[in-house]
């Protein structure tokens, strides 16, 4: 990897709250910070240009119950964005969090991200979408 230098002008303000977040998370430098902070950018207007390596992850909350369950996979199992896996986790006795990890267009990740959402019960839902370069081959996985 080839690394280029470059100067960029900004308020003061603005690189004072940057430096307190590069703190904060515990960052060498501003350096891997920007270069964070570009690959994020990048990977958004790739995701909203509609690229051809779309990936998502679905994180949902909600309260345990039989139905919502068997709502949850269906909708998976019915889904035209490709589901590659599922994580579910226990987080108190009566909630649990599911983790879907997507692979599909960007209209069938946001068409299934909307069904999960219109399920009673579920409480939280957030969808964290990406592109993935051009380079990078998915791996491929089972489809219904």
């Amino acid at each position: 990897m080839v690394l280029k230098r470059f100067g960029v002008s900004v308020p003061e303000d603005l690189l004072e709250e940057f430096d307190m977040i590069v703190e904060e998370r515990g960052y060498v430098g501003r350096s891997e910070a920007i270069r964070d902070a570009m690959r994020a950018y990048i990977s958004q207007s790739e995701w909203e240009a509609e690229g051809q390596k779309l990936m998502a992850t679905l994180n949902i909350v909600y309260t345990h119950k039989p139905r919502l369950m068997e709502a949850l996979v269906k909708a998976q199992h019915h889904s035209e964005a490709n589901v590659i896996s599922t994580v579910h986790v226990h987080v108190s006795q009566s909630h649990c969090l599911e983790v879907i990890t997507l692979t599909g267009s960007k209209e069938s990740i946001t068409q299934f991200a909307n069904k999960i959402s219109g399920i009673s019960g579920i409480e939280y839902v957030r969808l964290f979408a990406f592109s993935l370069p051009d380079d990078a081959t998915i791996v491929p996985s089972h489809t219904h």
